[in-house]
């Protein structure tokens, strides 16, 4: 039956009413934009480059300036350069060079070469790098409970980066190295006791502490995470800047559009904030590496792969807000490019990337793209609640977050004193109508699936397709088609749907000035 939903909102409340047929359901999303619940970084929509064989790392030529172009669009972001691979890299800086012929999936090394193409790729953007130190993974399983991480060839690399005068953000340690913890008999204990030494490191290589780089981690994987983070930040938590952990949360062209499947996350933030508040009070809580599902050996995200398509858009952006009204300071895509759940593609299976090859656009990318122009850094509260006979999630097709301030990137299209951002996600097949009170003009910004579906790679704004790739090397600053007409009146949101909206509430809210 088709269900017709009705919005309002009201002095920073938002109020839903539903009317369905034949079986009555009264559908509330309440949001309280009175007061902020949380704030967010300026780079809060981030992205990851994994160093894995298996992602391309080592066939991907980062002075691209497509990829730079495609970097450079997503500014404010932070770089995170970590993944599997990480923990396989050895550096090679001139007083220890390795040999980089010879690279795989348990092996690889980082010549100066390569990492000055990776780092100028960075620097171009505008986008800051957090460097991924390797845990030895190989040493680690050799040498199991009684592993100690060795620095010598982590401080070659960092002394390298120093005399060279280029700026590293922050450094990780080890990647999931919890998801070995029982295969190689590995403990928090061990990860924690490598921060200490790196950190001492980074001390004697950066005596002054604002010119040190931060400390982020552990990088938590699925393996029993809990016990691993609160072992972890009992040793080391005064250390970390940010915690983080990963999570891929399963998301497939057969569940895409199920409340059930974007609330998996709750799960995970019921236990994760709690043990950093706990463990780590100073620091920022993080979404360190996070993808629609994980890509597998072979990066293509194994059956009924959603991974590029359109499918993921409900996902991506529903996880942006939900995260960020949970608390969550930061959010990393996995990732930019590498596999097929990249924000980017490139050729040859998303394994090769030339000096003058294009760049491919995924769905997800504009996502990002207009959080950054759209969305502000102060985090208002939005909630769903559904109420009648049957109370099940999955009868709560639309999902709102809201947010305001000034939208970090310097093209941005929203703000202005007082500006509220909104962002609504329609899972249903339906549209869904809504009635934004005490606001008398607003802009709309419809994401909707091209002609193709869901499955397909094809995105309209406001009715009109996407640009596909990036071919001429310039950055894409400009919201495509504009900034639309503002208008007034009911607000349709249509079906499978993700719409960015802007407005300026009539009764000024104090937490947006």
């Amino acid at each position: 039956m088709a269900v017709l939903q009705h919005v309002k909102v009201l002095s920073g409340v938002v109020f839903l009413l539903s009317i369905s047929m034949p079986v009555e359901c009264d559908m509330s999303v309440v949001s309280t934009a009175k007061q902020a619940v949380s704030s967010t970084n300026p780079t809060y929509a981030s992205w990851n480059i994994d160093a894995s064989y298996n992602r391309g790392f080592f066939h991907i030529n980062f002075s691209n300036p497509n990829l730079h172009a495609g970097a450079t669009s997503l500014h404010p972001s932070v770089m995170r350069f970590g993944g599997s691979g990480n923990d396989f890299l050895t550096y090679g800086p001139p007083s220890i060079p390795c040999m980089s012929n010879n690279d795989s999936d348990t092996k690889g090394c980082l010549n100066m070469t390569h990492w000055h193409e990776f780092y100028d790729m960075a620097t171009a953007s505008g986008t800051k790098i957090l460097f991924g130190i390797s845990f030895d993974m190989v040493s680690a399983c050799t040498y199991n409970n009684s592993y100690v991480w060795k620095s010598d060839n982590a401080k070659a690399m960092v002394q390298y980066i120093k005399d060279q005068g280029q700026t590293i953000w922050g450094f990780e340690l080890g990647n999931e190295v919890n998801n070995r913890q029982d295969k190689c008999s590995l403990s928090p204990a061990q990860q924690a006791d490598a921060f200490i030494l790196f950190s001492k490191v980074l001390q004697e290589i950066y005596p002054e502490a604002k010119e040190r780089p931060l400390l982020v981690g552990p990088d938590s994987g699925y393996l029993k995470p809990q016990q691993w983070l609160e072992g972890f930040l009992e040793h080391a938590g005064g250390l970390v800047h940010a915690v983080t952990h990963h999570v891929y949360p399963g998301v497939t062209l057969n569940n895409w559009n199920q409340s059930s499947t974007l609330d998996r996350v709750l799960s995970d933030i019921g236990w994760y904030v709690p043990i950093v508040r706990n463990g780590a009070p100073q620091a920022q809580i993080w979404a360190g590496e996070d993808g629609p599902t994980g890509g597998g050996e072979d990066g293509t995200c194994g059956a009924a792969s959603a991974c590029g398509t359109y499918a993921t858009v409900p996902w991506y952006a529903d996880d942006l807000g939900i995260r960020a009204k949970h608390g969550f300071a930061q959010w990393q895509r996995q990732d930019l490019i590498g596999g097929r759940y990249g924000l980017l593609s490139i050729p040859h299976d998303n394994e090769f990337l030339g000096p003058d090859d294009p760049v491919g656009i995924h769905p997800d990318f504009w996502v990002n793209f207009l959080w950054k122009r759209l969305m502000g850094t102060v985090v208002l509260n939005a909630t769903t609640a559904v109420h009648g006979p049957d109370t099940s999630a999955d009868l709560s097709p639309l999902r709102v977050y809201a947010h305001c301030g000034t939208p970090p990137s310097p093209f941005h299209a929203g703000g202005g004193r007082g500006a509220v951002g909104y962002v609504l996600i329609n899972l249903a097949d339906d549209s869904q109508t809504v009635t934004l009170a005490d606001i008398t003009h607003y802009t709309p910004y419809f994401l909707t699936p091209g002609a193709s579906g869901v499955a397909a790679t094809d995105i309209l704004l406001n009715g009109v397709t996407l640009p596909t790739e990036i071919t001429d090397g310039k950055p894409i600053t400009s919201i495509p088609g504009g900034v639309p007409k503002q208008t007034q009146g009911p607000l349709t949101v249509p079906p499978a749907s993700v719409v960015f909206v802007t407005a300026i509430p009539a009764s000024l809210l104090h937490a947006c000035l």
